[in-house]
Order: C-alpha cells, then structure tokens, then sequence
C-alpha cells in the first residue's frame, strides 16, 4: 500500500480541527479522480489563493476586491498563467494538467474561447491535484510564480 503524503500527525491535527463532514487533505487519492473533479476542487483552492493574495494587497474595500479578483479567476488569465508555467512543471504535473484540459464537461465556455477555457480546468485540475495531494508548498510556489509571470507580461505589454 503507498504511503500517504501527509504526516499522521498533520492528519490527526486535520481530523480535530475540521468541521464535521470535511475532508482532509490526503484522505482522497487524487490519482482515482478524472480530471474534471480535480478541476472541481481546485477551481475552489484557486479562488482562496487568488482572494489571500487580494488582501494582501491592503485593500479591504469588498468592491475593489472583487473587481481585481474577476481578472484573475476567469479562463484567459488562469489560460496565460498556465501556458507561462508550462516550463516549471514536472512530469507528472503536465499529465494532471492535460487530464483536467482533455476532460469532457457540461459546461461550456462563456465570453471566453474554448481553448482559453480547457487550458483555464487543466490549471484548476493540476491546483487540485497538488491540493488534495498535500502539496502546498508546491501549489503555492507555482501560483506566486505564475502571477509574477502574469504581472510582467501585463507591464510589458504597456510599454
């Protein structure tokens, strides 16, 4: 049986601290999901790291918030991010990511083109998968560097 990748103490601290049918990280097998639920959570975990970031800023005020936070987490940003890190990622990165791309949804693009938004669940699947995996350091280390790389894209793209 593999070991999981989460201390047993992690997950104890986990299991006592988590609201009653939460579940923690490492307790589900990410490699059993299809892409489409990696996508799923990850969509989620995308979002928190997207709002932490957006207060760290300083600003607190809720409209500005959410007006910096929509440019972020929408499929042409989460597309250009991930076309940006696609040399930073392993192996088996690049295969979560191409699981959650070439996942078939129910969902269909909206204001956005379909390319932008089968590469935008490929990132949200590869963000689920290092959540649910207990990457964090990994899925933070990416996130910081994939808004660097946004940031400096942007600013060149004014000059």
């Amino acid at each position: 049986m593999e070991e999981s990748l989460i201390p047993q103490e992690t997950k104890e601290v986990l299991n006592e601290t988590l609201p009653e049918g939460i579940t923690p990280p490492g307790s589900v097998d990410p490699f059993l999901l299809n892409g489409a639920t990696l996508a799923y959570i990850g969509d989620a975990v995308y979002e928190i790291l997207v709002r932490q970031q957006m207060l760290a800023t300083g600003s607190h005020q809720a409209d500005r918030l959410h007006k910096h936070t929509t440019r972020m987490v929408n499929a042409k940003a989460q597309s250009d991010m991930v076309r940006a890190l696609m040399t930073e990622l392993t192996e088996t990165e690049i295969g979560i990511f191409k699981r959650g791309r070439n996942a078939s949804t129910l969902t269909a693009a909206k204001n956005q083109s379909v390319t932008d938004y089968r590469r935008a669940t490929g990132l949200e699947a590869l963000f689920g998968y290092l959540y649910l995996s207990g990457q964090y350091d990994r899925m933070k280390e990416l996130f910081a560097h994939g808004v660097a790389l946004l940031a400096e894209s942007s600013s060149n793209a004014g000059n």
